[in-house]
Protein backbone atom coordinates (compact mmCIF):
# COMPACT_ATOMS: atom_id res chain seq x y z
CA UNK A 1 0.00 0.00 0.00
CA UNK A 2 1.60 3.26 -1.07
CA UNK A 3 1.87 5.84 2.15
CA UNK A 4 1.43 9.55 1.25
CA UNK A 5 2.69 12.12 4.29
CA UNK A 6 2.18 15.46 4.06
CA UNK A 7 2.88 18.56 6.48
CA UNK A 8 0.49 21.09 3.91
CA UNK A 9 -2.70 20.73 3.02
CA UNK A 10 -1.82 22.06 -0.70
CA UNK A 11 -0.04 18.69 -0.96
CA UNK A 12 -3.07 16.77 -0.80
CA UNK A 13 -4.76 18.90 -2.74
CA UNK A 14 -2.26 18.52 -5.48
CA UNK A 15 -1.78 14.70 -5.03
CA UNK A 16 -5.76 14.22 -5.48
CA UNK A 17 -5.94 16.09 -8.18
CA UNK A 18 -3.16 14.24 -9.72
CA UNK A 19 -4.04 11.19 -8.25
CA UNK A 20 -8.02 11.34 -8.33
CA UNK A 21 -8.21 8.10 -11.02
CA UNK A 22 -6.13 6.00 -8.78
CA UNK A 23 -8.63 2.99 -7.27
CA UNK A 24 -6.27 1.88 -4.80
CA UNK A 25 -6.41 3.01 -0.85
CA UNK A 26 -3.65 5.03 0.38
CA UNK A 27 -2.06 5.29 3.92
CA UNK A 28 -2.46 9.28 4.63
CA UNK A 29 -0.15 10.39 7.18
CA UNK A 30 -0.23 13.63 9.05
CA UNK A 31 1.04 15.24 12.08
CA UNK A 32 -0.17 15.92 15.65
CA UNK A 33 -1.21 19.89 16.36
CA UNK A 34 1.44 19.86 18.25
CA UNK A 35 3.92 20.24 15.45
CA UNK A 36 2.14 23.87 14.01
CA UNK A 37 4.77 24.15 11.16
CA UNK A 38 3.39 20.61 9.70
CA UNK A 39 -0.10 20.21 11.12
CA UNK A 40 -2.81 19.46 8.73
CA UNK A 41 -6.06 19.31 10.16
CA UNK A 42 -9.01 16.89 9.67
CA UNK A 43 -10.79 19.49 8.07
CA UNK A 44 -8.74 20.31 5.71
CA UNK A 45 -8.52 16.69 5.04
CA UNK A 46 -11.47 16.25 4.75
CA UNK A 47 -12.14 19.31 2.05
CA UNK A 48 -10.00 18.04 -0.08
CA UNK A 49 -10.89 14.33 -0.30
CA UNK A 50 -15.11 15.24 -0.81
CA UNK A 51 -13.90 17.69 -3.28
CA UNK A 52 -11.83 14.80 -5.17
CA UNK A 53 -14.64 12.39 -4.55
CA UNK A 54 -12.31 10.06 -2.14
CA UNK A 55 -13.21 9.22 1.29
CA UNK A 56 -11.75 8.73 4.97
CA UNK A 57 -11.46 6.00 7.09
CA UNK A 58 -10.55 5.51 11.00
CA UNK A 59 -7.34 7.66 12.31
CA UNK A 60 -4.51 5.61 13.65
CA UNK A 61 -1.60 7.03 15.91
CA UNK A 62 1.93 6.24 14.43
CA UNK A 63 4.18 7.25 16.42
CA UNK A 64 4.18 10.10 19.45
CA UNK A 65 4.08 12.45 16.24
CA UNK A 66 1.94 11.50 13.57
CA UNK A 67 -1.40 9.98 12.68
CA UNK A 68 -2.77 8.33 10.17
CA UNK A 69 -5.47 6.90 7.70
CA UNK A 70 -6.95 5.29 4.91
CA UNK A 71 -8.43 7.32 1.88
CA UNK A 72 -9.89 6.17 -0.82
CA UNK A 73 -11.76 6.58 -3.63
CA UNK A 74 -15.39 7.04 -3.10
CA UNK A 75 -17.09 3.58 -4.18
CA UNK A 76 -20.93 2.83 -3.47
CA UNK A 77 -21.07 4.54 -0.39
CA UNK A 78 -23.39 5.97 1.44
CA UNK A 79 -23.90 9.96 2.20
CA UNK A 80 -24.02 11.19 5.44
CA UNK A 81 -25.29 14.49 6.45
CA UNK A 82 -22.14 16.30 7.28
CA UNK A 83 -20.29 15.11 4.04
CA UNK A 84 -23.08 16.27 2.14
CA UNK A 85 -23.09 19.62 3.42
CA UNK A 86 -19.39 19.64 3.15
CA UNK A 87 -19.71 18.94 -0.35
CA UNK A 88 -22.27 21.58 -0.67
CA UNK A 89 -20.12 24.04 1.14
CA UNK A 90 -17.04 23.49 -0.93
CA UNK A 91 -19.71 24.19 -4.27
CA UNK A 92 -20.65 27.19 -2.93
CA UNK A 93 -16.47 28.23 -2.80
CA UNK A 94 -15.66 26.51 -6.04
CA UNK A 95 -13.73 24.30 -4.64
CA UNK A 96 -15.12 20.80 -5.95
CA UNK A 97 -13.14 18.95 -8.69
CA UNK A 98 -14.94 16.90 -11.59
CA UNK A 99 -14.24 13.92 -9.78
CA UNK A 100 -15.92 15.33 -6.40
CA UNK A 101 -18.56 16.18 -8.60
CA UNK A 102 -18.93 12.73 -10.50
CA UNK A 103 -19.07 11.47 -7.27
CA UNK A 104 -21.99 13.22 -6.09
CA UNK A 105 -23.98 12.52 -9.40
CA UNK A 106 -23.12 8.45 -8.91
CA UNK A 107 -24.51 8.85 -5.45
CA UNK A 108 -27.59 10.23 -6.56
CA UNK A 109 -28.35 8.20 -9.25
CA UNK A 110 -27.87 5.17 -7.09
CA UNK A 111 -30.05 6.56 -4.39
CA UNK A 112 -27.03 6.94 -2.11
CA UNK A 113 -27.32 10.26 -1.36
CA UNK A 114 -30.18 10.37 0.25
CA UNK A 115 -29.96 6.57 2.06
CA UNK A 116 -28.59 7.75 5.85
CA UNK A 117 -31.70 10.84 5.55
CA UNK A 118 -33.69 9.23 8.63
CA UNK A 119 -30.47 8.04 10.14
CA UNK A 120 -29.03 11.56 10.45
CA UNK A 121 -32.72 13.15 11.42
CA UNK A 122 -32.55 10.19 14.60
CA UNK A 123 -35.55 8.97 13.01
CA UNK A 124 -36.37 5.51 15.12
CA UNK A 125 -37.57 2.77 13.55
CA UNK A 126 -40.53 0.80 14.33
CA UNK A 127 -39.13 -2.35 15.28
CA UNK A 128 -36.58 -0.47 17.16
CA UNK A 129 -39.17 1.91 18.56
CA UNK A 130 -40.95 -1.11 19.99
CA UNK A 131 -37.72 -3.25 21.30
CA UNK A 132 -36.29 -0.21 23.57
CA UNK A 133 -36.55 2.01 26.31
CA UNK A 134 -36.92 5.10 24.91
CA UNK A 135 -36.46 7.35 27.77
CA UNK A 136 -33.21 5.88 28.08
CA UNK A 137 -32.41 5.44 23.81
CA UNK A 138 -33.27 9.45 23.86
CA UNK A 139 -30.62 10.23 27.08
CA UNK A 140 -27.63 8.73 24.74
CA UNK A 141 -25.40 11.18 22.91
CA UNK A 142 -27.32 12.18 19.13
CA UNK A 143 -23.80 10.80 18.01
CA UNK A 144 -23.97 7.12 19.59
CA UNK A 145 -27.37 6.94 18.33
CA UNK A 146 -26.87 8.03 14.67
CA UNK A 147 -24.19 4.91 14.79
CA UNK A 148 -26.57 2.89 16.14
CA UNK A 149 -29.12 3.48 13.77
CA UNK A 150 -26.79 3.53 10.72
CA UNK A 151 -25.51 -0.23 12.22
CA UNK A 152 -28.94 -1.49 12.28
CA UNK A 153 -29.73 0.55 8.77
CA UNK A 154 -27.09 -1.91 7.29
CA UNK A 155 -27.92 -5.44 8.25
CA UNK A 156 -28.19 -7.45 5.12
CA UNK A 157 -31.25 -9.57 6.23
CA UNK A 158 -34.42 -9.51 8.48
CA UNK A 159 -32.76 -12.00 10.54
CA UNK A 160 -29.43 -9.95 11.01
CA UNK A 161 -31.41 -6.62 11.63
CA UNK A 162 -33.33 -8.59 14.39
CA UNK A 163 -30.42 -9.94 16.24
CA UNK A 164 -29.11 -6.29 16.24
CA UNK A 165 -32.19 -4.74 17.82
CA UNK A 166 -31.96 -7.42 20.24
CA UNK A 167 -28.43 -6.52 21.00
CA UNK A 168 -29.18 -2.60 21.04
CA UNK A 169 -32.56 -2.99 23.49
CA UNK A 170 -30.58 -4.98 25.84
CA UNK A 171 -27.81 -3.07 25.99
CA UNK A 172 -30.06 0.83 26.65
CA UNK A 173 -31.94 -1.53 29.20
CA UNK A 174 -28.69 -2.22 30.57
CA UNK A 175 -27.45 1.62 30.27
CA UNK A 176 -24.13 0.17 28.61
CA UNK A 177 -22.79 1.31 25.12
CA UNK A 178 -22.03 -1.07 22.26
CA UNK A 179 -18.64 -0.73 20.81
CA UNK A 180 -18.17 1.89 17.78
CA UNK A 181 -19.31 -0.28 15.14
Amino acid sequence: MRTLEIIASEQLWSWLAENHRTRESVRLVTWKAAHRDKFVGREDVLDALIAHGWIDGRRFVVDDDRTAQLISPRKQQAWSKTYKERAERLRREGRMHEAGEAAIEQGRASGLWDFYDDVDALIVPDDLASAVELEKWEALAPSYRRNVLRWIKLAKTPATRSKRIDTVAAATREQRKLPQM
